[in-house]
């Protein structure tokens, strides 16, 4: 198994994307630590793994956008585990909102501070320990709307456009301590958010995705645990879309003609 022996905490793994990701981790043999912003969600997504038939895995709730929170939980997974060797940065405040005339700062601050604020605090506790225990390996999530805007989410774009920078300076600044840092960078990928959207509407979107599908948080796990691991060991700093081609076309398809 890949990662037997390994030690894992990903962050926002509650539900979809991140729930995804600690399984996949999971199933390669990991001890994993399973956050959520609330320990109903923590225990909740835990237990789930574990009627899976994995037994390594352990509630790690904490909002990471609070230092103080971000410092119990990493206290909490140090009197569990003795090392820390691979972190996910998945957890996100979706800023799904208001246009930007109308955005209020106290709502933008929000997106900010569990984003990158979060990704940093998290990241920062997680490198310590790393740097005391012979290095490791931090994958962020970004997004590919950091480079391609879209409408009404500028929290969101902002945020996921700092943690493009927070990765390179990571993986400089952490490179002499044996600690690789990369991103990856969804577009759309299936959640229940999909469960709600009218059928013309998901119809469209597939329509412009040039391989035709959404990601499934497998493909999103597949590329984290490729960054995390040792087939990945001179590989840091670097940035990992996966999006179905959307970054890679200049126009969607229903009006590149």
């Amino acid at each position: 198994m890949r990662f037997a022996g390994k030690t894992v905490l990903v962050t926002g793994a509650g539900k979809n994307t991140g729930l995804g990701i600690a399984a996949c981790f999971a199933a390669a043999g990991a001890t994993v630590f399973v956050n959520d912003a609330t320990p109903e969600g923590a225990a909740r997504a835990a237990a789930a793994l574990r009627r899976k038939g994995w037994r390594k895995v352990h509630a790690a709730p904490a909002d990471i956008g609070v230092p103080a929170a971000v410092e119990a939980m990493v206290r909490g997974i140090r009197r569990r585990a003795k090392r820390l060797d691979i972190l996910v940065n998945n957890a996100a405040h979706l800023g799904v909102g208001p246009d930007f005339l109308d955005t209020e700062p106290g709502f933008f601050e929000s997106v900010v501070r569990v984003n990158l604020l979060g990704t940093f605090h998290v990241s920062l506790l997680a490198a310590r320990w790393m740097k005391d225990t012979g290095g490791g390996a931090i994958v962020n999530i970004g997004s590919n709307v950091s480079t391609r805007a879209i409408h009404k989410r500028a929290a969101y774009l902002a945020s996921k456009g700092g943690i493009d920078a927070l990765t390179l300076a990571m993986a400089v600044d952490l490179a002499p301590h044996g600690i690789r840092v990369n991103e990856v960078a969804p577009g759309y990928i299936h959640s229940d958010r999909w469960l709600t959207l009218p059928a013309a509407h998901a119809k469209r979107r597939h329509a412009n995705i040039p391989l035709g599908r959404e990601a499934m948080p497998e493909d999103i796990a597949e590329a984290v645990m490729f960054l995390a691991s040792d087939r990945a060991g001179n590989v840091t700093g670097s940035r990992l879309v996966v999006d179905g081609g959307c970054t890679a076309q200049h126009m969607p398809k229903d009006v590149d003609v």
